[in-house]
């Protein structure tokens, strides 16, 4: 098994989940209304995530960028996505939220997504140095 650490994976993964976190963030603003009422959500809520979700984009990408990737930063990203799964559980299974069964699906494959970079980047922050 090689273990060595490659710090291009990890500019790919990181690079990867900002990508998906811009793209996220941009189809919250192309289908804010529609996607407010699949999801339930305020039209306010909705703002707040993508800004959550441009911010997280633009910060990735600029750490990305800066050269060598910081451990702590790797582990930042690995709590964050962490924090964002946690978090969807917890919408799923509280009785706070009435989600359809179709936003509950959409809510769990996200979670599924932003858990497997977790995983991945966890991997990667083992390895460095």
């Amino acid at each position: 098994m090689n273990t060595t650490y490659n710090p291009f994976n990890l500019h790919h993964i990181l690079n990867a989940n900002a990508m998906f976190s811009f793209t996220s963030g941009l189809f919250f603003v192309l289908a804010r209304n529609p996607l407010g009422e699949f999801l339930g959500a305020s039209p306010t809520v909705m703002t707040i995530l993508v800004v959550v979700m441009f911010f997280y984009a633009a910060l990735i990408a600029f750490n990305t960028q800066r050269g060598e990737i910081k451990r702590g930063f790797t582990l930042f990203t690995v709590l964050s996505d962490s924090a964002w799964v946690l978090a969807s559980i917890l919408f799923l299974v509280l009785p706070i939220f009435n989600f359809t069964a179709d936003a509950k699906w959409a809510i769990g494959i996200t979670a599924i997504c932003v858990d497997i970079f977790a995983t991945i980047q966890f991997l990667e922050w083992r390895k460095q140095s």
